[in-house]
């Protein structure tokens, strides 16, 4: 079942609708036309007790100022170095925000726009016209299907059409916490990735590979993130003991994950089931201070992060699948979170 109503109203005063999807065990998700945001995420534990799952912003009013949580981050998420690229003989050049590198698309990115929202079928559909562009110097058609099942699995559907040409990766930057407690390094975490992309001097993939056997990047197998993180390594956030990590996912039978996250704690898990070839992991070892849902405190490891695109800077690594879409192709991907108790 799929309801909508008012979640609230953003500084310029447009209404921001939000949409309930149910499924047969009382189990729900929330979409919000801001940001095409997964703002809340009902699931069971293995006690039968419902839990919100995701961070998200609890007042209407501040949703422009509140940090990523939930967002479609579009058209390109995570890193171009230094917010350059060249497309046959042009080179186009994006704002930067991060020192002289582009992260999340700047100030044009989709997770700062209101989307229009739709019900469909047994899904949620959101459209957005990207116009107000910023380098890309092309427009883009964004299409972003949501669908919440009786088996627990939430389904993102993009469909990206380029307007010209130009890049597109996007992602859900959804902050997940399985527990519920506020602390996500006791989560045990596996990744189907052998190799992460290995960095420049500024933190740049540079289409090289590194092994991730015997480091804290290694989620080869279950493991406590806590645990892993006393490895140390060099891919560390600014670093603090926290992940800022890029995998080249290992080639999958169709059908099995490239994730999974548990939660002992309440019994909780999570399998991430994608068709695109990397998986960024993140964790967050110095939030801003802000109030999630509920009046909690968001602070320090607050959230992971498992988000499924191409790899970053990918337009500037020819050694990784291209996310250039000439004018009329249509990005068309497809990330699964399942959840489950044990």
């Amino acid at each position: 079942m799929i309801t909508s109503d008012i979640y609230g109203k953003l500084k310029d005063g447009r209404e921001v609708r939000r949409f309930t999807i149910a499924n047969k065990k009382g189990e729900y998700v929330q979409i919000i036309e801001y940001g095409a945001i997964i703002h809340t995420l009902m699931v069971l534990d293995r006690n039968g007790n419902l839990g919100d799952v995701v961070l998200g912003c609890e007042s209407g009013e501040r949703i422009e100022g509140f940090s990523r949580a939930g967002r479609v981050i579009g058209r390109c998420a995570n890193r171009i170095k230094e917010g350059r690229y060249t497309i046959g003989e042009h080179t186009y050049q994006l704002k930067c925000n991060e020192g002289k590198n582009m992260l999340h698309s700047a100030d044009d990115d989709y997770g700062k726009k209101l989307w229009t929202g739709s019900i469909e079928g047994e899904s949620v559909v959101l459209r957005l016209e990207d116009t107000d562009t910023i380098g890309y110097e092309c427009d883009t058609a964004a299409k972003v299907r949501y669908s919440f099942d009786d088996m627990s699995r939430l389904t993102i559907d993009y469909e990206i059409t380029a307007l010209g040409d130009t890049v597109i990766n996007p992602t859900n930057h959804a902050y997940f916490d399985l527990s519920g407690t506020g602390d996500v390094r006791d989560h045990d975490l596996w990744i189907g990735a052998t190799y992460r992309l290995r960095r420049d001097e500024d933190g740049i993939p540079d289409g090289g590979l590194i092994s991730v056997k015997g480091t804290a990047a290694d989620f080869t197998y279950l493991r406590c993130v806590r645990e892993a993180m006393k490895y140390g390594g060099d891919y560390f956030t600014n670093g603090e003991v926290s992940y800022d990590e890029f995998y080249l996912l290992d080639k999958q039978e169709s059908g099995k994950p490239v994730a999974d996250l548990y939660s002992y704690n309440v019994g909780r898990g999570m399998r991430t089931y994608t068709d695109m070839p990397a998986l960024v992991l993140y964790t967050d070892p110095g939030h801003k201070k802000e109030t999630s849902k509920g009046g909690r405190e968001l602070g320090p490891y607050c959230g992971i992060c498992l988000e499924t695109g191409f790899a970053p800077n990918a337009v500037n690594c020819p050694e990784f699948q291209s996310p250039v879409f000439m004018q009329g192709m249509a990005l068309k991907s497809t990330t699964v979170y399942e959840f489950y108790t044990r």
